[in-house]
């Protein structure tokens, strides 16, 4: 049973639920299949911190903002990474932010301490916006009491004035 929970074996299992969770739920729910290409060509555009590997990957509609959660409203695809052991999350903001400007335009947040898990150490959440298109960068995962750290990106269109 203990040969079973290992991250080896858990993180690609995930993966693969995940995956199977988003083609079931867009089938079922008639996702838009051209604002999944959209958000995908946006993800490739943006590219991984080197290093990194994708371990799960999966594409939603939302229907907006619930009263204090920062949900955007459509659809919007979310890709986690396993960035190479040792590496902070200062460095993948740091990354991202200096790959990304000036096109994008980016708004840096920090978590409340505690907010991600069991830790005090707080986590980030970078919000890049270019004409229509938005992307959120997140930490969260890195300072979660997780097997494997993982930091997101999720990409969706704008439908309002901002991301």
């Amino acid at each position: 049973m203990r040969r079973l929970l290992r991250p080896a074996i858990v993180i690609p299992a995930v993966a693969v639920l995940l995956f199977a969770g988003g083609i079931v739920y867009a089938v079922t729910n008639g996702l838009d299949s051209g604002a999944v290409d959209e958000n995908e060509q946006v993800l490739a555009e943006v590219g991984v911190f080197p290093g990194s590997r994708e371990v799960g990957r999966n594409s939603e509609t939302f229907a907006g903002a619930e009263a204090a959660v920062p949900v955007p409203k459509g659809v919007v695809t979310s890709v986690a990474f396993a960035p190479p052991d040792g590496t902070g999350q200062v460095e993948i903001v740091d990354y991202y932010v200096n790959r990304l400007r000036p096109d994008w335009a980016a708004r840096v947040e920090r978590s409340l301490a505690g907010a991600a898990g069991t830790t005090t150490e707080r986590s980030y959440r970078v919000t890049f916006s270019r004409g229509q298109q938005c992307l959120i960068l997140g930490t969260a995962g890195m300072v979660a009491d997780l097997a494997q750290p993982v930091y997101t990106l999720s990409a969706y269109g704008r439908e309002s004035d901002s991301c």
